[in-house]
């Protein structure tokens, strides 16, 4: 909850006046007296903010985390949430030779920036080596778009069978990477005015990237299913064209929603929300139509491709009302 403070204005000399400043503002900022403020006049309200130009002691943040007796997935969570939380260095605590540690050097491995500096039989140092100030949004989410069009086009491969499921994997991991990152210097430049400014993006914007970072990171990761299931299924031909053109027009929607959202084209975005119905129309036409093309079939292996199906459909239809809910995004922009 935001406080707000009432202060009394004071005329200072014949021109100016003057108003007190919180004091835990001040200490939250390191400043002190003949410090620089940056001042904003946005019209009925003023901005005020640590001028950039200011030399400020950065206080290194540091977070020791025990892994003795943890789950691994509970460790990789604080471990994500440690970072997130843009702590400068993150020192990992277990029993000496503990055999998780090749597993928790990958969680580190797998977040961007962050570095092991040291290991010991009990502990690993890891640090943060990025000025997440520097990092721009928009070519986080330009590179995240190229991967995960990569792993769409490679996706319409497996259904030719010729798939590389552990290159599209390993593609995922860059997705998640970046999407990480992403969402630290959002969180960064929300908590901060001043790093916003100076990243010249707006609050609405700052939402809208966010959202457009959660939402390829969710269609990367479909597309990763997606693959895996195809793997793993046997389809008849028929059935692998119709698989092939579903993906296809899917594959197209993803390229003009991400074309309208870089141009916030509104027009192109209208047509994608409108069109969304009939791509999932077609998504549950194919899964109809190969249950009752399977029914009579009893064998353990029918099952299964029955199984692998359904799956492959219900990623098919998440990916494309992902893509939808872009659109909707970029119609909101004024």
């Amino acid at each position: 909850m935001i406080g707000i403070e009432v202060r009394k204005l004071i005329s200072f000399g014949k021109g100016s006046y003057i108003v007190s400043m919180p004091k835990t503002w001040i200490a939250k900022n390191n400043l002190k007296k003949g410090d620089l403020i940056s001042v904003s006049d946005e019209g009925s309200g003023l901005t005020l903010s640590v001028n950039q130009h200011q030399d400020q002691k950065t206080h290194s943040k540091e977070i020791d985390i025990d892994a003795k007796g943890k789950n691994l997935e509970f460790l990789r969570s604080e471990i994500v949430s440690s970072y997130l939380n843009g702590y400068d260095a993150i020192n990992i605590l277990f029993e000496n030779n503990s055999k998780d540690v090749p597993k928790i050097k990958n969680i580190m491995r797998n977040l961007s920036g962050l570095e092991i500096m040291e290991q010991t039989s009990t502990r690993i140092v890891a640090k943060n080596l990025i000025n997440i100030n520097e990092i721009s949004i928009k070519n986080l989410i330009r590179r995240m778009d190229i991967i995960t069009k990569s792993m769409m086009e490679d996706c319409i491969l497996c259904i030719n069978d010729v798939c590389n499921y552990d290159s599209i994997a390993h593609r995922d991991i860059d997705v998640n990477r970046l999407y990480f990152l992403g969402y630290k210097v959002i969180k960064n430049a929300i908590k901060n005015p001043s790093i916003a400014k100076a990243l010249e993006i707006e609050p609405w914007h700052l939402h809208c990237d966010s959202f457009a970072l959660l939402r390829l990171e969710k269609i990367a990761d479909r597309q990763k299913r997606i693959a895996r299931y195809l793997c793993n299924a046997s389809l008849d031909s028929a059935f692998l064209g119709e698989l092939h053109k579903i993906h296809t027009d899917i594959s197209l929607a993803f390229n003009e929603v991400m074309k309208s959202y870089y141009n916030q084209d509104k027009q192109i975005a209208f047509q994608i929300d409108v069109s969304n119905k009939d791509r999932t129309a077609s998504c549950d036409k194919f899964l109809e139509d190969y249950t009752n093309a399977h029914a009579i079939s009893k064998t353990k292996g029918g099952n299964s491709n029955l199984v692998a199906v359904a799956k492959i459909v219900e990623n098919l239809k998440a990916t494309t009302a992902e893509i939808r809910n872009i659109a909707r995004m970029v119609l909101c922009y004024e």
